[in-house]
């Protein structure tokens, strides 16, 4: 009998268990406010799940959270769904509200970022919004607006985020006008960026005309006597206007002139400058210095060479020997032969002008050894000779001429007779003794 009581205790517990779960579920269906059709009606099974899951306690009023909520005003089309797993009694869930969020056609299209810290959600862009709920580091969201600056993202949902929060963030999302976030009956308004094209430059002519082929010094005028006013490195243009009569400079464009020889090309048919500066008082094409004097006595008969080679025997009383070094500082070359020009000789009261000079036999002589002095070459030193001093005279000074300058050396008799060897070499002898 105790068994028998206690089966027919348990069915009926079962029946009561029954008999509720239909009422409730009876009444759910029946609210009054609450317009759910059949074909939304499965939307709120946990199998239907598309967004952020919330789990609610059982005595939680959700009407409070009917601005997560967006339903299409004209139709039954489910365009956003926060899904909610109720843990206990529905029967005091309130209609949701159209005006409470923004609504957003493409929301598939929005791109998803994650969040890379534990943030707060807020019904707006900044700290003095509400809050709406939070989300954990690690979750993935989408966006689909940010405030002017994008400091602050816009998610699917219409609630807020802080982008310190999240991870890349894209740069081109429509921009949430601060000024028109909406009341219940004010437009959504996005400002999209307004993409300014950058204009391409403007292509410089490639340059065609003469360029310095090596450092270029510059100078005030057509010569290395002028002062330098600039430098031109490999490769810069040279704007050519002008050349000097014998056309070896050119005046450039800003007044400046320039060796021909540091052009990497001719500019072609040139006028002759006009404006070509005066020739600076003291100035110097060449550098010529004659070095080491020294007399020696011979009376005898002696072996000489020309400056091309043929070796002579004369009688020598007395030689006069100097060495000679050029260096050419003018862009015009120095052809070859150079040799001193001018012996002045004196015998203390009259002078006597030689022009023929003199080399050692045996060696390579000048016309074989000499070369061209271009711009700032410098010869070999030369030793070169005179062979007619007689017993009472000496060499007052030794002289170069070249492009209309004399260079000149000049010695005193003092000197001669302290460091030069000079000294009386007797009664001359006859030749034939």
């Amino acid at each position: 009998m105790r068994r028998f009581l206690i089966a027919i205790g348990a069915v009926f517990a079962i029946c009561i268990i029954l008999i509720g779960g239909v009422f409730t579920i009876s009444g759910f269906s029946s609210e009054p406010g609450i317009d759910i059709p059949q074909s939304t009606a499965s939307s709120f099974a946990p199998t239907n799940i598309v967004s952020d899951e919330h789990s609610f306690p059982h005595d939680l009023d959700v009407s409070e959270m009917s601005e997560s909520i967006n339903m299409k005003a004209d139709s039954d089309t489910l365009l956003y769904q926060k899904s909610f797993q109720f843990a206990g009694n529905v029967s005091n869930i309130a209609q949701p509200t159209e005006s409470a969020s923004l609504m957003v056609s493409e929301a598939a299209a929005a791109p998803f970022v994650v969040v890379i810290r534990d943030v707060f959600l807020y019904t707006g862009p900044g700290l003095d919004y509400e809050q709406t709920g939070s989300l954990k580091a690690g979750n993935a969201v989408r966006v689909r607006a940010c405030n002017p600056g994008c400091t602050w993202y816009q998610l699917d949902s219409g609630t807020w985020i802080p982008g310190e929060g999240l991870s890349a963030p894209p740069l081109d999302l429509p921009i949430f006008d601060i000024e028109a976030i909406p009341t219940a009956s004010a437009p959504v308004v996005f400002v999209w960026p307004t993409v300014t094209p950058t204009p391409l430059p403007t292509p410089t002519p490639e340059w065609s005309g003469p360029r310095a082929k090596e450092y270029a010094i510059l100078r005030r005028g057509p010569g290395t006597i002028y002062d330098r006013v600039g430098v031109a490195v490999p490769g810069a243009p040279l704007r050519v206007t002008a050349q000097n009569q014998a056309g070896d400079w050119y005046q450039l464009e800003n007044g400046a002139w320039v060796a021909a020889f540091l052009l990497d090309r001719k500019p072609g048919e040139l006028p002759i400058a006009a404006n070509i500066p005066p020739r600076p008082a003291g100035a110097r094409d060449l550098a010529v210095t004659f070095s080491s004097p020294w007399y020696a006595c011979h009376q005898s008969s002696t072996l000489f060479a020309t400056p091309f080679g043929e070796e002579i025997l004369q009688w020598v009383y007395r030689s006069f020997r100097v060495t000679m070094t050029i260096r050419n500082l003018n862009t015009a070359p120095l052809l070859p032969i150079y040799k001193p020009t001018r012996w002045i000789l004196t015998d203390g009261s009259s002078e006597f002008v030689e022009t023929v000079s003199w080399v050692e036999p045996g060696l390579r002589y000048p016309a074989e050894r000499q070369r061209i002095l271009y711009y700032d070459d410098s010869s070999l030193p030369e030793t070169w000779y005179l062979l007619t001093l007689r017993r009472d005279q000496w060499v007052r000074a030794v002289e170069f001429e070249w492009n209309g300058e004399v260079y000149r050396t000049e010695f005193s008799l003092e000197e001669a007779r302290a460091h030069q060897n000079y000294k009386d070499c007797g009664a001359p002898r006859d030749a034939e003794n």
